[in-house]
């Protein structure tokens, strides 16, 4: 069984390297923050480039405004 100073050494090892643990972090927030941006995607339907708000959205205004995409859904 470790003793308390063994595993209070193990998170001070952990902590004693702020500078990198701080350069690391804008990279995945970055990654993350463009997963969510506005981009350019293929419209799934029409397959024609549209300004997508969002990651998930992946259908461009056109095709969401005919009747068949109004009409399919849970009724």
């Amino acid at each position: 069984m470790s003793s308390l100073k063994e595993i209070s050494d193990d998170l001070t090892d952990c902590r004693a390297a702020p500078e990198e643990a701080a350069s690391a972090a804008p990279e995945e927030h970055d990654e993350l923050h463009r997963a969510g941006e506005e981009k350019t995607r293929k419209c799934l339907i029409c397959k024609t480039p549209f300004q997508s708000a969002w990651a998930g959205e992946r259908v461009c205004r056109r095709c969401k405004a005919t009747s068949t995409w109004r009409s399919t859904g849970l009724d």
